[in-house]
């Protein structure tokens, strides 16, 4: 089908009103959404700074649901007048052709329009289809809307027919099926399959970092005008969105992808057997019962899909829902995306090609809008890189080996063939990593004080070291898909006792030597399997003891934590490899690296990483797809990284726009110190990391601070180990006491676990009279997606500039691909290397000065203590800040006057409170 395009200009609208935003939009907000609209009409790439606080979510909601409501309305308007235009001009050349003496040239042209009619009414004939099966859709839901309004307590669930039989977990359900049997359910292949006539309306899919995030914007967007004809659909993983408790209760996503897979199969087959393993017709003596996913029914989930599609719904309304109508959210929600307008989804499932397919969701001719997209190419880096460890293949053919020798007689040649394939991989990838191997210089070189080392290779070399070069990874990893053998061998792995691993596996793994015994083959096996299970032990004594020791106020949890420990399933260690060949397939355009890490001591630790170094080569594939990108965040600088690397081939289609706070400039006090209270440098390098005399200098300078800002101070410090040293020292020279006699002093913890306690309690003191300190570590917990607004922050420290090691075998070997890559036109600038490492501080540096100043109401003050940050207006670190604070920036070189300024500046905010409260009042 030939899709119409409009050949109208849009032009933006002028007022809030027309962008149906809820509220009168400040100047800025208002610009952002008309230069939003202008890049979506041109079909364009936006780059959006706009600091946290100012509306950006709204603003771009509102302006691309306004662009695409215009846009539909004047797709059928000039479809209405082209189809008409057209038949009059034919209807003219009709009457030409009766009298003309050349009626075979006007024949050929009427011909000609004739087609071009047949087309365009094709569009029409598919667009009128398109709305009546979303009319249909909608009198549905208004149908379930009215049940829902008048159902109890549970009694308003739809009551459907059982449509699974139930089913005996045997032994078949580890069995990989014939070639034909393929993996996708059933509503998976029909999201799949592409009908050629149907209208495909332009979609918005709008991506941010988390979901919490989403689910921020999707109550924004509640609020507006838009809600009332928006078709909005949310899409999570099972870990989110599964409500089967017996699949939920399982801790990782992984393990609910499985299981969740696993009881999709099991629906309608297997059989009944007896104790004895035979076929029972009866219902005695059943071994064990195994029960398909009661919430999988396709009635139910389509209900599910009509009814929340056009009620705006976030994931949390969805699991309601689904709850409610005893139907799958997940699988309802990938129902939807056909015909969501607005596609709402954490942008890891965008990113990463294979799990976008796998969703269903199809960029071409989209528009994407990525939130919070500041660390975009480290996020598509990381997403396209994978881990394994010597113990991990260790697993693997052990594993794949006791699963081969289990079925081996029922296997095909083709699918045994496939299993042989995979354990030679895990076997020579294993080899190459084993601490004995003569080619690894860098091992040989380790000294006993040295026990870890490291060396990085290009893909193609590590497919000639381990001798499989010669194999077709991508059939490998088709035969993967198709049989889910990662899951098979993952349940195999899990139901089988160890004995039986070992039995089983042992003459594939430790083939026979010239008089050795079968004995000798199965104590090796056995010593295998002991040392891992030792391993373990050791790792659950550990955990039990970390337990005890923090067992304080809630002992009953803590016991109940050890519990769940012991009882931890099987880790998948198929699934990592599978995901490392996948790797491997991409990384042959050269853009990709292994790097191999060796650890002497416990060469079980021992690792191979795949590391992406052209991240915007995948993304550009992206953008080549759809129709248009918006990259927004609060700090998008420095904006050069992305031009660069992943719009270098288009740079006439790229808008960049950077906005200022909708704080008055008097709200926020950004301030550079140089010096400490005695005079001395602060220079927070790596060199000066152990000098004692420039923590004394830091401390009397928090202290001074705590005397002159109220409410909270939140300090970031470079590194955990910095923030550990300073507090030793703290201690030590016993200022913390008098510190603590001002301000209460919190620590950011390194488990996830105390974070909310420690932040609640923080906030608590903050909003005290006395005040509090907390202390952060840049890129940790506390730096990004958190909210320290009014008396949480007053102020935000940034202690130094956090670059990251240089020595990384990862950074440099990313430095060094830069440098080949990107060629920087003037001699005197840094290179394309040096580049990067200072973008990957000064990103870390905004994020934390973004914490503060949260709403046009806030105001606080901005320190960073480093000379570096006083070295000239020009300096490629003030460039690299965002624009409200270089633009205000004081650069004190001695702290009297930052001292001074600080004062003056919170007297100045307490008299103005004051002044209003007295108005209100």
């Amino acid at each position: 089908m030939v899709n119409f395009k409009p050949e109208k200009d849009l032009q933006p609208p002028n007022s809030g009103e027309e962008f149906a935003f809820p509220f009168p939009p400040y100047e800025i907000q208002l610009d952002f959404m008309k230069s939003l609209y202008g890049v979506l009409q041109s079909g364009g790439i936006g780059i959006f700074e706009s600091p946290t606080g100012t509306g950006k979510s709204l603003s771009l909601t509102c302006g691309s649901l306004t662009w695409l409501k215009d846009f539909e309305r004047l797709l059928e308007e000039e479809l209405g007048s082209k189809i008409a235009q057209l038949r009059t001009e034919i209807a003219a050349l009709e009457k030409e052709n009766e009298v003309a003496s050349d009626w075979i040239t006007g024949q050929y042209n009427a011909m000609g329009q004739r087609k071009e009619l047949g087309e365009l009414l094709l569009c029409k004939t598919a667009l009128e289809e398109y709305k009546k099966r979303l009319q249909a859709m909608k009198e549905k839901a208004t149908v379930l809307k009215k049940r829902w309004s008048t159902a109890k307590d549970g009694d308003g669930a739809l009551k459907t027919e059982p449509w699974q039989q139930d089913v005996i977990a045997d032994e078949d359900e580890f069995l990989i099926a014939d070639d034909s049997d393929s993996d996708d359910s059933g509503d998976e292949r029909r999201e799949s399959e592409k009908e050629p006539d149907r209208y495909r309306p332009v979609q918005i899919v709008f991506c941010s970092r988390t979901h919490s995030q989403l689910s921020q914007v999707v109550g924004e967007v509640k609020g507006t005008q838009h809600a009332k004809e928006l078709r909005l659909a949310s899409l999570a993983s099972r870990q989110s969105l599964c409500i089967n408790p017996d699949v939920r209760k399982l801790k990782s996503n992984t393990l609910i992808n499985e299981r969740c897979l696993e009881l999709l199969k099991k629906g309608g087959k297997g059989k009944a057997v007896n104790e004895g393993g035979e076929e029972n017709s009866g219902t005695k003596k059943r071994r064990k019962i195994a029960q398909s996913c009661p919430y999988y029914n396709q009635r139910a989930i389509e209900g599910l899909k009509n009814g929340t599609l056009f009620e705006v719904p976030d994931i949390e309304d969805l699991v309601k829902a689904g709850k409610r109508e005893k139907a799958c959210p997940y699988y309802a929600s990938r129902a939807a995306v056909p015909d969501a307008q607005l596609l709402m989804v954490p942008y890891q499932l965008i990113l990463h090609r294979r799990t976008r397919q796998q969703s269903g969701i199809d960029l071409h001719g989209s528009i994407l809008i990525i939130d919070e997209a500041h660390n975009l190419l480290d996020t598509i880096a990381a997403i396209h890189s994978q881990e394994l460890t010597h113990e991990q293949l260790q697993q693997v053919k052990m594993q794949l080996a006791a699963y081969k020798a289990r079925y081996f007689a029922r296997f095909s040649t083709k699918n045994l063939l496939r299993i042989n394939q995979l354990i030679f991989i895990a076997t020579r990838l294993g080899k190459l990593l084993s601490p004995d191997v003569k080619h690894n210089a860098a091992s040989e070189q380790s000294t006993g004080t040295n026990v870890r080392s490291s060396r990085m290779i290009q893909t193609q070399d590590l497919l000639l070291e381990t001798d499989t070069f010669n194999l077709d990874f991508t059939e490998i990893i088709a035969f993967c898909e198709r049989s889910r053998i990662a899951q098979k061998v993952h349940g195999f792995a899990q139901s089988a006792p160890p004995e039986i691993l070992a039995q089983s596996a042992a003459p594939a793994i430790n083939r026979p030597k010239v008089g050795s015994t079968s004995k000798e083959v199965t104590s090796s096996m056995k010593s295998l399997l002991k040392s891992l299970e030792e391993k373990q032990k050791q790792k659950k004594l550990q955990s039990q003891k970390k337990l005890r020791e923090k067992r304080s106020e809630n002992e009953a949890s803590e016991q109940e934590n050890v519990k769940e420990s012991s009882q931890k399933m099987v880790s998948n260690v198929i699934r990592p490899l599978i995901n490392f060949i996948e790797c491997l397939i991409e990384g042959n355009s050269g853009d990709g690296r292994v790097l191999l890490s060796y650890n002497v001591k416990e060469p079980v630790q021992s690792s191979m990483k795949f590391l992406l170094l052209n991240p915007g080569a995948r993304f550009e594939e992206i953008v080549q797809s759809c129709r248009s990108v918006v990259l927004a965040g609060g700090t998008m600088k420095p904006t050069e990284e992305l031009t660069e690397q992943v719009f270098r081939n288009c740079p006439e289609r790229v808008t960049i726009k950077s906005y200022p706070h909708v704080v008055p400039p008097d709200a926020v006090l950004p301030i550079a110190l140089a010096r400490g209270p005695s005079g001395k440098d602060f220079l927070f390098n790596y060199a000066n990391r152990q000098c004692q005399q420039l923590l004394d200098e830091l401390q009397s300078t928090l202290m001074n601070l705590c005397y002159v800002v109220p409410n909270g101070i939140v300090a970031f410090f470079s590194s955990y180990e910095y923030l550990e040293q300073f507090c030793k020292r703290l201690e030590d020279s016993g200022n913390r006491a008098r510190m603590e006699e001002r301000k209460r002093i919190f620590r950011e913890p390194r488990t996830t676990g105390q974070v909310e306690r420690i932040l609640s309690e923080y906030a608590q003191a903050a909003k005290s009279t006395t005040g509090a300190l907390l202390l952060s570590v840049v890129g940790g917990k506390l730096s990004e997606g958190l909210n320290f607004s009014d008396e949480l922050g007053r102020c935000v420290v940034v202690i130094g500039l956090p670059y990251p090691n240089r020595t990384s075998p990862e950074l440099v070997e990313r430095m060094r691909y830069l440098d080949r890559t990107l060629a920087k036109q003037s001699p005197t600038a840094n290179t394309a290397g040096n580049e990067y490492y200072e973008n990957l501080c000064m990103k870390a540096v905004n994020q934390c000065i973004g914490r503060a100043v949260r709403h046009i109401r806030d105001y606080a003050a901005v320190v960073l203590l480093d000379v570096r940050y006083c070295t000239g207006t020009e300096s490629s670190i003030r460039r690299k800040l965002p624009s409200w604070i270089s633009d205000q920036m004081v650069c004190a070189d001695r702290y009297g006057q930052a001292h001074g300024s600080l004062v003056k500046f919170f007297r100045d905010h307490k008299t103005e409170r004051t002044k209003e409260a007295q108005v209100s009042q």
